[in-house]
């Protein structure tokens, strides 16, 4: 097993080290400087961070005129989460387009969007982000060399499981579902009373299947287009929490860019974050129909106050960490 993880790094380290070398090129049609910028997502072709790094990659080579070029790797090419994390931080990816689950680790004021049932709703959800709460992450994202260009909507998490519903709270007493490494999610699922098992999300696939984990928390916009209806039988919807992420780059990379090009890149990211979002609420109904028609049960009536209920310690026991933030995210409107 070691071996095996010391292989993989190696390999991804490899690859990464490839990518920087070759992300400056010269030469452009016109002769000038023509730079091309590497993108890491874990997203599927069909997803919405692909459609999200599609429209990015649109809009900066529209914005720039053809001189920075956008290369994007999908489908954790580059590595898991945590690994294009790291690479982002060390300069041998560019831009990554991350969720917050793992970003806690580099920046821990993320944690406080991964609690429960913190926002009413999407809306709401997309003001605390590009409001105060934003800027305030984004800081220490910057101190941590993470140039946060925009946030992003990775959907509602619910629950999906494999062999047996979760019609109310009770029923998800001892089933291992995966989280995140987000110390958060795991207080949050084993807050539910099931018991929390952190898997990267490239392996996860073949953990539901092989019953390693019976499930996991995870938004329709994640779970349908990387076809999780093929190993989980049912999904009850609870929005129990807004999965965020960011359009993140090498922040010492960022700053080194004239104040034309730093221009460029954040209204490319602001505008593609907009349709990203957009994207993601208009297919949430869509992904409920595909998933029924493979199979899947949805289950809608389930009773959330015992969830609710169930996670109030989590805040009691993060407040003086968190509650500041929280009070602006509770006073937006």
């Amino acid at each position: 097993m070691a071996l095996r993880k010391i292989v993989k790094s190696g390999f991804m380290l490899g690859i990464a080290m490839m990518i920087m070398a070759g992300c400056s090129s010269k030469g452009g049609q016109d002769g000038g400087e023509m730079e091309t910028l590497s993108l890491a997502h874990g997203g599927s072709l069909d997803s919405h961070l692909q459609q999200g790094a599609l429209k990015f990659q649109e809009l900066v080579e529209e914005k720039s005129n053809g001189e920075i070029k956008i290369q994007i790797h999908p489908n954790s090419e580059l590595g898991a989460e945590r690994e294009a994390a790291e690479s982002v931080q060390n300069g041998s990816i560019d831009i990554a387009i991350l969720s917050t689950g793992p970003m806690g680790n580099f920046a821990d004021k993320v944690n406080a969007l991964d609690f429960p049932f913190l926002f009413k709703d999407h809306v709401h959800a997309e003001k605390v982000l590009d409001g105060e709460v934003g800027e305030i992450i984004s800081k220490q994202l910057e101190d941590a060399n993470f140039k946060n260009l925009y946030w992003v909507d990775n959907g509602a998490y619910h629950i999906a499981t494999n062999e047996k519903p979760v019609r109310q709270f009770s029923d998800l007493k001892g089933l291992k579902l995966r989280t995140q490494e987000n110390q958060i999610q795991i207080d949050t699922i084993n807050a539910f009373k099931a018991s929390a098992t952190p898997i990267p999300f490239s392996e996860l696939f073949l953990s539901a299947q092989q019953g390693i984990v019976d499930g996991q928390g995870n938004s329709l916009a994640v779970l349908i287009p990387q076809k999780y209806y093929e190993v989980h039988k049912y999904l009850t919807v609870t929005n129990h929490m807004y999965s965020a992420g960011m359009i993140l780059m090498n922040n010492d990379k960022f700053s080194g860019y004239p104040e034309d090009t730093q221009q460029i890149l954040l209204e490319a990211a602001k505008e593609a974050g907009a349709y990203e979002r957009e994207y993601v609420q208009q297919l949430e109904k869509e992904f409920k129909e595909i998933a029924v028609k493979n199979g899947m049960e949805i289950i809608e009536d389930t009773d959330l106050e015992p969830f609710k209920e169930a996670v109030q310690p989590i805040y009691q026991k993060y407040e003086k960490k968190f509650g500041d933030i929280h009070k602006i995210v509770a006073e937006t409107e």
